[in-house]
């Protein structure tokens, strides 16, 4: 007898439990224990490992790069027009502080910074002069977020089988959060 919970997948499946278990099929069938499912929490190892994908698909010229000190993030969000990932980030701040505190003691953690402010610049709308103009906040990080999210999944040292598409995207936000923090990411209303 099983304790743990299992699950099969496929067409034709028949499941008969009992003293005499049977299972009949026509096409393969895909067993997961619980047990063998790991619970979504992104680790400090973990993190570092993303960062690591993250670092090596960034390519910088420049090795020093100036981590200012942060603006408050939700007056940043408030600015530049950004309520939904106000929201994201607040359910991800657990994330975002992990992400903050690997971050103090990465090696090439001021080119991901300057990275992600090239990145920023991509998605800005520019006034005239070539300034970042005030604007529609939530699509730019929408942007930011699934360009992090393409070069992990392309790098050739992820592996799809240990990274779960759901940390992958919480792993960005807080990536994005570290980021509007050392005012790399969106407009400052200083500015």
């Amino acid at each position: 007898m099983l304790n743990n919970t299992q699950s099969a997948t496929g067409n034709g499946n028949i499941q008969i439990n009992g003293n005499h278990d049977t299972v009949n099929y026509s096409q393969t069938i895909n067993c997961y224990s619980s047990a063998d499912m790991r619970p979504h929490r992104l680790t400090h190892s973990y993190i570092h490992e993303l960062l690591d994908i993250v670092n090596s698909s960034f390519s910088s010229e420049n090795d020093e790069y100036s981590l200012q000190n942060p603006v408050q993030i939700h007056e940043k969000l408030r600015f530049n027009n950004a309520p939904r990932y106000k929201l994201y980030i607040d359910n991800h701040v657990e994330n975002y502080i992990r992400v903050d505190e690997v971050m103090k003691n990465y090696s090439n953690s001021e080119s991901i910074v300057m990275t992600l402010h090239d990145m920023f610049i991509d998605v800005a709308n520019l006034d005239e002069k070539g300034h970042p103009r005030i604007g529609d906040g939530d699509s730019q990080l929408n942007r930011i977020k699934d360009s992090i999210k393409n070069r992990i999944i392309n790098d050739p040292k992820f592996d799809a089988n240990k990274y779960y598409d759901e940390d992958i995207d919480q792993f960005c936000i807080a990536l994005i959060a570290y980021g509007i923090s050392k005012c790399k990411i969106l407009k400052t209303p200083e500015e």
